[in-house]
């Protein structure tokens, strides 16, 4: 650890970068673990579309009462968190690798007559009495911006458009009528994104091809789906931002799509699990790897619309982001990971990318919203919210809805090893102190918010915390933060971790404790 860098935030309120899109605070649903079954509908042995080997509460198979449903069937607990409290604006939905095997088709319609089909992305049964009409239920009563993902695996282009028109249909056409038929409303449902595929790049995919096939297809997919409707957003399958794959797919694709999406995961424990002493710094420090990623993919939309002419912008959808480690979240388990104190200063660095990065990230979807690698566990009567939960809502109640701002941050640097181990001899390595900031304004009183990870393990910072060109009044602490970096909630302690808020005097600095997450609520004279 350097010690020869003084720690320092110079906060710029006039010095904009972009409007917070809303759609920073996203989710994801896919057919996997207890994810749908279990989480999004109740729980219960006759929900599971795959053999539930995932370690569940002890009362997986007790059904939940009615009381606690909606009148669709629907978890009031997981709707009522998601709509109120994270205030989720959009979901992707139905993946995934689960959506490169998925026929719509097969999940309309009359329950008792859908297929269930063997499930070739994580293994198991998929009984499809979760399908386009109940998600669309579900985003209605959850108050969500649907966002469908096509499939580009086992698909067809005929297939593709069916279900376009079956969603956003509005005249005497056989699939249009079809979704009247099955919902009993004349109404389309109106989804407005729609993605081409799901990481076809994967090995691990049904149906991946090269980048040179795929964008040869997409093309091909766009100009159709753009002439049964040409309203949709369209998102390109993009891989981390910086791969050969995203240069050649947006160089083909540039003039035909809204966004290009990015994948990536953070948190990744070591293979060798005696190495716990290198987990901390490859997990927290980790979110630098995507601020990178998108800074390189925005060269890459820029050379493509030059190349084309394509005055219009293109956004990135981070459509799949998280903390995951991929030793503790395991298909065997649906992906079921319990989250520690860790864990939710990565998140946190993730959402400072995103903020940072506003002018050019329209989208960021967390995987996934609830039991898989989630902020929220599930029991078939309760809930918990697991550490990473509380960095998603105060992002999300304080972070949305103004201008993100430039920061200017003075900081001593990580030495350790991270995830990606490219970090530090590419990007550089990273600082300790993570900022970003947002400036709103409410029937004319101005408040700055900033928000400011200390991802030091052993050591806090008094820094001097400067406001240019404006006065600050008092200040509203939030703080997360815990002795022990293992720490967890759980069931029987769903409240380990928790954040801590209070009304503060402001003297221009700050004491950031060793592994913290402090967002500040400056108001402003």
């Amino acid at each position: 650890m350097s010690q020869t860098v003084q720690p320092a935030i110079d906060v710029f309120p006039s010095a904009t970068i972009s409007p917070v899109s809303p759609y920073l605070f996203s989710g994801f649903l896919e057919h996997l673990g207890r994810c749908i079954y279990g989480g999004i509908l109740p729980a219960g042995p006759t929900n599971f579309p795959h053999t539930p080997r995932n370690p569940c509460p002890k009362d997986q198979f007790t059904e939940t009462p009615k009381e606690l449903l909606t009148k669709d069937g629907f978890r009031k607990d997981v709707i009522e968190l998601l709509r109120d409290e994270l205030r989720v604006p959009l979901v992707r939905w139905p993946g995934g690798n689960y959506v490169s095997s998925y026929h719509w088709e097969d999940g309309v319609g009359p329950k008792d007559q859908r297929k269930r089909r063997p499930e070739l992305a994580w293994g198991g049964e998929e009984s499809n009495q979760f399908g386009t009409d109940e998600f669309i239920a579900w985003c209605r009563e959850t108050k969500i911006e649907p966002y469908i993902i096509l499939n580009m695996g086992t698909g067809t282009l005929e297939e593709a458009l069916r279900w376009i028109e079956y969603c956003n249909g509005t005249g005497d056409t056989y699939h249009a009528n079809l979704r009247r038929r099955n919902t009993g409303r004349d109404e389309p449902h109106n989804v407005k994104y729609w993605g081409l595929g799901n990481e076809v790049w994967g090995e691990w995919q049904v149906g991946q091809q090269t980048a040179e096939a795929y964008a040869e297809k997409a093309r091909q997919w766009a100009h159709a789906i753009r002439l049964i409707d040409p309203t949709i957003k369209l998102v390109v399958c993009g891989q981390t931002g910086l791969d050969q794959w995203d240069s050649v797919v947006l160089d083909v694709l540039a003039d035909k799509i809204d966004l290009t999406s990015l994948h990536l995961y953070t948190g990744f424990g070591p293979r060798d699990r005696t190495q716990k002493e290198k987990e901390y710094g490859r997990g927290v420090y980790g979110p630098d790897a995507a601020e990178y990623s998108i800074e390189i993919c925005r060269g890459l939309i820029n050379k493509a619309r030059v190349a084309k002419n394509v005055s219009k912008p293109i956004k990135i959808a981070f459509d799949e982001y998280g903390v995951w480690d991929e030793t503790v979240g395991t298909p065997e388990n649906g992906l079921e990971q319990y989250y520690n104190f860790a864990d939710a200063l990565a998140m946190a660095s993730w959402l400072n990318v995103f903020v940072r990065q506003s002018d050019v990230v329209d989208i960021a979807c967390i995987a996934q919203s609830v039991n898989v690698i989630s902020p929220l566990i599930t029991s078939a009567t309760g809930y918990f919210k697991q550490t990473i939960y509380h960095p998603l809502h105060l992002f999300s109640k304080y972070m949305r809805d103004g201008v993100a701002v430039k920061v200017q941050v003075d900081s001593p640097a990580f030495a350790g090893e991270t995830l990606p181990q490219w970090i530090s001899p590419i990007k550089g390595q990273p600082k300790d102190l993570d900022v970003s900031a947002v400036l709103s304004s409410t029937d004319g009183k101005k408040t700055l918010s900033v928000a400011v990870v200390n991802r030091s393990e052993s050591k806090s910072y008094d820094v001097p915390l400067r406001i240019a060109f404006e006065t600050v009044t008092d200040v509203e602490v939030h703080e997360l933060w815990h002795e022990n970096v293992q720490a967890r909630n759980g069931w029987g302690k769903e409240e380990e971790v928790s954040v801590k808020t209070r009304k503060a005097k402001w003297e221009g600095k700050w004491t950031f404790r060793e592994h913290s997450f402090t967002l500040l609520i400056l108001h402003l004279a």
